[in-house]
């Protein structure tokens, strides 16, 4: 049986009744789905804050949002805000110590971060549950009292620097240059953002640290601040821990300034902006300066107009420029709000036929405006987007604490205390007039159009990120295009089938269990299954499928090119009906995986058994559109060529599981591949691709073990099976030679250099597992605030976790604007030799500090189904089948000691015996020879279960 839940389109206002004196009344409407308790306050120096006890949460987080961004930026010190974020992690009165914040959180199973928007600084971190206290009293001198030393106000300048120099070379930042060459030059978008050495300088009348005092006085008040907190405790315990911490901000009575000039100047428009990118990309954009709608947000205009540009299904935009062979995606939606004007933005991602036709590809835009202007405003519309929105807030589930509170404080600037939450969702006031207006002022007279690829016509350089552009008046001949009527064979979208009408739960009975069962256990086949609904972690009536079709044909590089681009195509043929499922709240994705490929749908499980079989339809039927299959294969080429553009960081890491796994591939294998590839080709390997497969399924959620076994059977009976699945094929992964350590070299087009230094477990044991992680978690924020913090090597630093397979692993990454290779690994190897002193000396308490923090993080649950599922398939597929290596893993590390440590420090990190260094440079050198190496194998654990 199912519990039934009424839908509700509306919602009932939740919110108590009273005022700002009795500040405890107000709260939030929060989903049906939310248990969590909420307060709204509003302490005496007037900054607002939202406290949420949640009890089931095993982490706590904060975050505090202040209304000021890189637009307040002063015009001669571009970056000063997003400096000024840097600066306040550096020491306060209470904790000088510039690294100690960081050392507390990352000791206590945490992580911190921040961000510098247009118009907001967002400072969060969530840290173990019993260190809240702590954390609260650390963070909350970062707006009482920052240091701002001298000292460490000229080196962290060097990391705004080197977080500049690191995206030099980024198509997103080096759009934005070019468009500020563009905007209105009274305007702060005109403005540089990141900060660098240069407009961060000295200057003869004035330090930056006079300014940055400066900034911080004028900007940094308490009533243009907002703080969210989550934790496991009641509403009075942290609100004695907020009041004791927050009330001592000041309040300067500042205001966020008003913004009072256009975009672009009265004459200007329209412009043509051509643009040459890094890689090869090839993008027309179209964007209308429109009045401000951020006050708007329940009627949400701009929201309805970027719902039907940007629509995907059949007779859209999209599908119409890809039937002609001229796009290969499309965007739509409000790229800026400033409070007084708004950006729209259409993006047309073109392939290189499209951009010798983008005049046309230009006027199919103006045809689709001019056909939502006459036919598109509709209430029927409008009440299936809003119908969607609530579904959505309705059935939300709980995320990430530091990604809630971080979301929530932003929010707290833009909407009333009913709608912290609600806010983003709703969409109740229809409002034909001004989507008509809005629509009106879509012109071509209205426009700037950016033109990018590398072929355009350029005559400048910007001067920040060196991207030539060209600008001037939009031709002539173009005028007449908004004036034009629908001739394209564009239509508007019907209604959607996807819309969920079934919301019922499932009520808990025997069938429910904390892990999945197998429910068949075939020759060729297997069934997993894990029940939710009503009584469970995860009410929420939605369920997540998993397929994996295990075959040996993608173990070789050409069988792996092959897959990628099948897969690609039937994502093609699913564009236009998968469009429509997401907007109702089902998501899919294929893709391939080290044995096979895989196919996941998840979201509302009302219509997902019948959507999941069009989408395992369309990957077992080996058929495509022919219009397809070129248009695609370059579209895969080109992707891969323009990885080879990725940053550093980027490059370095990923020749490590190239190197260390035998089922991934250099991306000049698979282009060799791709580039000889053709039809008949392809056709011969889809059809072979199922000799020797066998299929294994995952069914989670408000689905009952008869229904999964209804949906399995439907897919079993859509898919050819030969294989036996039993027979998983092996993953291999490289075992590093305890003589011989692997170097590689990667000749890079960047200023930076990066090296990846990998160490590798002796074996693949859960201790071994224990001990890489334990030391990952010592080692992390040291070697982030020796290398950045003091030495300032570069903006990227980090210990990462790099397991692959079973197989435990460690990474120490540093990318540099400021030195070589050749001294990157020397700056690691001393850091290591002297790290030793500290982990012979590591007293008892510091040693269950460390390891209280790892434990922390390993014993956090799933926030909601889709990360639960996740979990479950991970443990499947690495053949976990008692779904209990975690708990293992937990055990493992509660019996670890201090020597333990100290040994495995020496033999593992010390010795370089088990690793692998990436470095970037000149000269590319071979990687040593991987004759006789190793290999760790998974092993075949058997499967008790039923029979098929």
């Amino acid at each position: 049986m199912k519990k039934v839940i009424r839908f509700l389109w509306l919602f009932v206002l939740l919110a108590g009744c009273g005022t700002l004196d009795n500040r405890r009344s107000f709260t939030p409407v929060i989903p049906e789905t939310d248990n969590r308790a909420y307060r709204f306050l509003q302490l005496e120096n007037d900054l607002q804050v939202l406290l949420i006890s949640d009890a089931e949460a095993d982490k706590a987080a904060a975050a505090l949002s202040v209304s000021v961004g890189s637009a307040q930026d002063p015009v001669q010190r571009a970056g000063l805000a997003h400096f000024l974020e840097h600066m306040l992690f550096l020491g306060t009165d209470q904790f000088p110590d510039p690294g100690e914040y960081q050392a507390y959180i990352s000791a206590h199973g945490g992580a911190h971060n921040a961000y510098t928007a247009y118009e907001e600084t967002n400072y969060f971190f969530d840290i173990d549950v019993g260190y809240l206290d702590g954390a609260l009293q650390r963070f909350s001198r970062f707006f009482v009292a920052p240091l701002f030393n001298e000292q460490y106000v000229e080196r962290e300048k060097n990391a705004v620097h080197s977080e500049y120099m690191a995206k030099i070379k980024d198509d997103y930042r080096r759009r934005q240059d070019a468009l500020r060459e563009i905007v209105n030059s009274s305007h702060p978008a005109s403005q540089f953002s990141v900060g660098s050495l240069d407009t961060l300088a000295d200057r003869p009348e004035r330090t930056v640290r006079q300014d940055l005092l400066d900034f911080y006085q004028r900007h940094y008040s308490a009533n243009r601040m907002t703080l969210a907190v989550i934790a496991p405790f009641d509403l009075e315990q942290l609100e004695a821990m907020v009041r004791d911490r927050f009330s001592l901000i000041p309040n300067h009575e500042t205001q966020l300034p008003d913004q009072t000039q256009p975009f672009f100047k009265s004459g200007q428009l329209p412009l043509l902006l051509t643009v040459r990118p890094e890689q090869e990309l090839r993008e027309l954009e179209v964007m209308f300066e429109l009045p401000s709608v951020k006050a708007l947000y329940r009627r949400k205009p701009l929201t309805y107009i970027g719902d039907l540009v940007g629509h995907e299904g059949a007779g859209s935009l999209l599908a119409r420029l890809k039937g002609k062979g001229w796009a290969e995606g499309l965007s739509a939606g409000t790229d800026l709000d400033d409070r007084r004007n708004s950006l729209f933005r259409v993006g047309v991602m073109l392939t290189a036929e499209g951009m010798e036709h983008w005049p046309e590809v230009l006027g199919m835009l103006f045809d689709e405006i001019t056909l939502i202007k006459q036919q598109g405003v509709n209430d029927w519309r409008y009440a299936e987007q809003s119908a969607l929105a609530a579904m959505q807030f309705r059935f939300r589930e709980k995320t990430s604490p530091t990604h809630y509170v971080s979301r929530i404080a932003s929010n707290m600037h833009d909407y009333p205390v009913d709608d912290f939450l609600r806010g983003p969702y709703r969409m109740d006031q229809f409002d034909q007039q001004l989507i008509s207006s809005l629509l009106n002022r879509m012109t071509l007279e209205n426009a700037v159009v950016v033109l990018s690829g590398p072929q355009v016509k350029v005559d400048r350089v910007t001067e920040m990120y060196d991207v030539p552009f060209s600008v001037k008046p939009l031709l002539p001949e173009l005028s007449g295009l908004n004036n034009g009527v629908n001739d394209s064979g564009l239509t508007l979208p019907e209604p959607n089938p996807y819309v969920p009408e079934n919301f019922d739960l499932l009520t808990a009975n025997a069938e429910s269990s904390e892990q999945p069962t197998l429910v068949k256990n075939g020759h060729s086949y297997r069934l997993w299954h894990y029940r939710s609904g009503a009584g469970s972690p995860y009410p929420v009536p939605k369920a997540h499928l998993y397929l994996s079709i295990k075959t040996p044909a993608v173990t070789t590089v050409e069988g792996a090119a092959l897959t990628d681009l099948y897969l690609r195509l039937v994502q093609e043929n699913l564009n236009e009906t998968g469009y429509q499922a997401m907007l109702a709240g089902l998501a899919y994705s294929v893709s391939r995986s080290a044995d096979g490929f895989e196919v996941l749908v998840g979201g509302f499980d009302d219509k997902l058994p019948g959507f999941a079989a069009v989408v395992s339809k369309a990957v077992a039927c080996g058929c495509w559109q022919p219009n397809d299959f070129e248009r695609v294969r370059l579209e895969l080429i080109r992707q891969l060529n323009n990885s080879k553009k990725d940053p550093p960081y980027r490059q370095v890491w990923s020749e490590v599981p190239q190197i260390l796994e035998t089922t991934s591939f250099p991306v000049e294998d698979l282009l060799r591949v791709l580039e000889s590839a053709n039809e008949e080709r392809l056709k011969q390997f889809v059809d072979g691709v199922y000799i020797g497969a066998a299929v294994e399924v995952f069914v989670g959620g408000n689905v009952s073990e008869s229904e999964a076994s209804q949906i399995a059977d439907r897919l079993y009976a859509i898919f050819p099976r030969t294989g036996t699945v039993a027979d998983i094929y092996p993953r291999p992964v490289i075992k590093l030679n305890d003589s011989r350590p692997l170097f590689s070299q990667l000749a890079l087009d960047h200023p930076d250099n990066a090296v990846i230094r990998y160490y590798q477990g002796r074996n693949d044991s859960i201790t071994e597992r224990a001990r890489m992680l334990l030391m990952r978690q010592i080692i992390k924020a040291p070697f982030f605030h020796s290398l950045r913090t003091e030495q300032q090597l570069g903006y990227i630093v980090a210990a990462v976790d790099s397991t692959f397979q079973r197989v435990p692993g460690m990474a120490l990454l540093v990318q540099s604007p400021v030195a070589d290779s050749r001294q990157l690994i020397v700056a690691i190897d001393e850091f290591l030799v002297e790290f030793e002193q500290q982990i012979a000396e590591l007293s008892d308490s510091e040693f269950e500090q460390h390891r209280s923090g790892l434990l922390a993080i390993l014993q956090e649950k799933p926030k909601n189904l889709a990360e639960q599922s996740a979990r479950f398939w991970g443990s499947i597929d690495l053949r976990d089948w008692q779904f209990d290596s975690r708990d293992k893993l937990i055990e493992q590390v509660k019996q670890l000691k201090p020597e333990d440590i100290r040994q495995f420090y020496k033999a593992v990190l010390l010795s370089q015996k088990f690793s692998l260094q990436v470095i970037t440079g000149d000269e590319p050198v071979s990687i040593k020879s991987l004759d006789n190496a190793g290999r760790y194998l998974l092993p075949a654990y058997p499967v008790a279960g039923s029979d098929e």
